[in-house]
């Protein structure tokens, strides 16, 4: 049975996850704000009801395109590089 391949985590793909994580936080604040009309972690962010539906939207582009990003990074990995060295 072969062995599955493993991906290389590289710094662009590693950037890619941060940003990942920076649309969750930012999806997750105008979440917040449009079910409790709280803010999250920063006061007065978002500040508003079009705020809060902008940062949302904002976060679920950001988390989209960080993925893509991902994504194409681990796909172009040549192939000699997800094998497994063990």
């Amino acid at each position: 049975m072969p062995k599955p391949l493993r991906m290389r985590v590289t710094p662009k793909v590693l950037c890619y996850a941060l940003l990942d994580v920076a649309g969750m936080l930012v999806l997750a604040s105008g979440a917040m704000w449009l079910a409790r009309g709280q803010t999250l972690f920063i006061p007065d962010f978002p500040a508003s009801t079009p705020g809060a539906v902008l940062s949302v939207v904002g976060g679920i582009a950001l988390m989209v395109w960080a993925v893509a990003g991902i994504l194409r990074e681990l796909i172009a990995q040549p192939t000699d590089q997800r094998a497994d060295p063990t």
